[in-house]
């Protein structure tokens, strides 16, 4: 990995800045991102810092999610690849002015604001959990698109427990072959209303017309996945919409 001396002028990104970072922020991240893993003592030299406040700044970026520890002696700190990281600081800003917007409104207005909020989220493991947290709270309808594949134990309480309180799942898969016949006819067997249509990339999941995950994961590493989480009602709907424009074309999966 590269190292840096005094003599290297490494300058600020001002669009992360503007994102809400530091000057010394932007350019720490910068520099893992660019040159990879670095000890404290290579970033402390890069910014022209003392090591001590190189911890205090590499902390703050491991605290908003930019940055990871590597278990290595010395430490080194590695950077979260700029697409995961830069969707998570810009969902950050968005739900700041997401609530600057309706403290405003409410301050303006006599009439409550109505509060739509945006998440990003990152990561596999983060969607389903996400996933989950939406379908305990359905009342009457979740639809889902989806490949077809292996999902936590979460998931298949959150559905057990939303058939148990007569919530109707539908549940589009994309891929319906031998190799997840077994899968397929386990969630039939539960009480999910699934068909097939081809299709691959993205996850979709809405709840009650109210709200809606939207995923698209990489072709070449399938577990690395962003999602958007909203609750506005105007674009869930055009999503329920959609998965029943599909729906209508799906084939129904029956068990043999």
């Amino acid at each position: 990995m590269n190292t840096y001396s005094l003599k290297d002028p490494v300058t600020a990104s001002p669009p992360l800045v503007k994102l809400g970072l530091s000057p010394d922020e932007a350019r720490c991240y910068e520099i893992l991102s660019r040159e990879g893993s670095q000890d404290a003592k290579s970033i402390s030299l890069a910014l022209n810092i003392l090591p001590n406040a190189v911890y205090r700044l590499v902390t703050r970026l491991m605290q908003r999610g930019l940055i990871v520890k590597l278990d290595t002696h010395p430490v080194r700190f590695q950077a979260i690849p700029p697409v995961s990281a830069i969707n998570a600081l810009a969902g950050t800003k968005i739900r700041e002015i997401e609530e600057y917007k309706s403290a405003s409104l409410e301050a303006l207005s006599s009439d409550p604001p109505v509060h739509t909020g945006i998440d990003i989220i990152t990561g596999r493991k983060e969607m389903f959990a996400k996933g989950a947290e939406m379908i305990n709270q359905a009342k009457k309808e979740v639809l889902i698109i989806s490949i077809g594949e292996p999902v936590p134990d979460e998931i298949k309480l959150a559905n057990r427990d939303a058939i148990n309180r007569k919530v109707n799942i539908k549940f589009i898969v994309h891929k319906s072959d031998q190799e997840n016949r077994l899968l397929l006819e386990s969630w039939i067997k539960m009480g999910l209303d699934i068909r097939h249509y081809p299709g691959s990339g993205y996850h979709l999941s809405i709840t009650d017309g109210k709200t809606c995950l939207i995923s698209a994961s990489n072709p070449k590493n399938p577990a690395e996945r962003i999602s958007m989480y909203t609750n506005s009602e105007g674009l869930s709907n055009a999503m329920r919409n959609y998965f029943y424009s599909l729906w209508e074309k799906a084939l129904p999966v029956k068990l043999n």
